[in-house]
């Protein structure tokens, strides 16, 4: 529907209309737009369309909306962060894709009060949520999946039992560590916040011990998980201890850390991060953790539930788990 669109210089949803001969839009556009629909193949969603059939017939409020609903505090927002805005990205291009209007409800401008949001969305005919972008923070209840067809992007408000898409973390931390392996590399060690990694469900840890546990001992590299502060000479005695010759990165100013230790990247370590950030793309080694298709993924989950009538907690929570891509980069050179 957006490529058609597109190609004639009007709305998602001004195609959506012409294709179910809404009246308001004129008789001559409609014929222009199922014209150009025929002739480019496009077919329509049977599952959407029954459902906005259904739902508009029954006078169900804004059915053609979303609610990305966030809880993110402090002062740097999630629309600063490129691992939530490629997320973003891809849940709102799935949401134009369908003929769906994607409209965010931040938790702070309801008091932080889930009771109050939930009174919002109710009263205007919102009935399919996206819990989207959180973290820590102070919050009054909790969004009841009672009422709505709702699912979850990533490990976001985790403390509710939903469906889910998500990175595949395993699969993520094996893609990478059998690159550096064929580029050479025999002992890489893994560097990661605890934090994330116990969000993550343990499957950055999981995947590296796993895949450790099938080398010789002698290249077997204890992983180093810390804390928030200051862990330099924590780091400093793990590489004393551990000689990594090349290292697995997230969230983590391992640069920093190496140059305090007099090495240099890559002369003396390489490195591959497991999320590159945009600065790091044509600068660094490792995965492409395609969140954008993420995004999209956790979207359809909401779809899924809105076309099939289904509502409150799930009795088999499910979690999509999207694929990485490797990049090459002059972080990690092939050793010679």
């Amino acid at each position: 529907m957006t490529d058609l669109a597109a190609r004639l210089g009007v709305s998602p949803s001004t195609v959506s209309r012409a294709l179910r001969n809404d009246s308001r839009i004129s008789v001559a556009l409609r014929e222009k737009v199922k014209a150009a629909a025929e002739e480019s193949g496009y077919l329509p969603n049977p599952m959407v369309s029954a459902l906005m059939a259904t739902r508009r017939k029954g006078g169900a409020g804004e059915v053609d909306t979303v609610a990305l609903v966030t809880d993110y505090h402090g002062a740097q927002g999630w629309q600063e962060k490129d691992v939530c805005c490629w997320e973003y990205e891809g849940v709102l291009q799935r949401a134009t894709e369908l003929g769906f209007r994607l409209e965010i409800f931040a938790l702070q401008d309801y008091g932080n009060d889930t009771a109050r949001l939930e009174k919002t969305l109710f009263a205007r005919g919102i009935r399919g949520v996206l819990l989207g972008f959180s973290r820590g923070g102070e919050r009054r209840g909790m969004l009841s999946p009672k009422h709505f067809a709702i699912a979850g992007l990533s490990a976001y408000f985790r403390d509710v039992v939903v469906d889910r898409a998500n990175f595949h973390g395993m699969f993520n931390v094996r893609l990478a560590l059998e690159h550096m392996v064929a580029k050479g590399y025999r002992r890489t060690g893994l560097i990661a916040p605890e934090f994330n990694n116990r969000i993550s469900g343990y499957q950055w840890s999981g995947s590296f011990l796993d895949f450790q546990r099938q080398l010789d001992p002698g290249r077997r590299c204890t992983p180093f998980l810390h804390g928030d502060g200051d862990f330099a000479r924590e780091f400093a005695a793990w590489l004393k201890a551990e000689k990594p010759d090349s290292l697995l990165v997230y969230k983590t100013a391992v640069r920093q850390l190496l140059s305090k230790a007099g090495l240099r990247i890559p002369q003396d370590l390489g490195v591959a991060y497991l999320f590159r950030t945009a600065d790091e793309m044509d600068a660094a080694a490792g995965i492409d953790g395609n969140l954008r298709a993420v995004g999209a993924a956790a979207f359809d989950l909401v779809v899924e539930r809105l076309t099939t009538n289904r509502r409150g907690v799930p009795q088999d929570p499910k979690e999509v788990l999207i694929k990485g891509r490797w990049q090459d980069g002059p972080t990690l050179p092939a050793k010679t």
